[in-house]
């Protein structure tokens, strides 16, 4: 029971804490890396923020 509790909570704090720090992370990079316009980098990192963002309405 205590197993299942614990893996409740470190799911919770992935999807509620760690999830949006690193979508606003990628975005940020890629919006500073996107001065010149769109690059493999730079879409790569859009990838992950879409990403996160999706998994952490999965979660919810």
């Amino acid at each position: 029971m205590w197993a299942f509790l614990f893996r409740r909570v470190r799911l919770f704090v992935v999807a509620a804490i760690l999830l949006p720090v690193v979508a606003s992370l990628a975005r940020r990079l890629a919006e500073r890396l996107e001065k010149d316009g769109p690059t493999r980098v730079s879409r790569g990192l859009h990838l992950i923020e879409g990403t996160a963002y999706r998994a952490r309405s999965v979660l919810r």
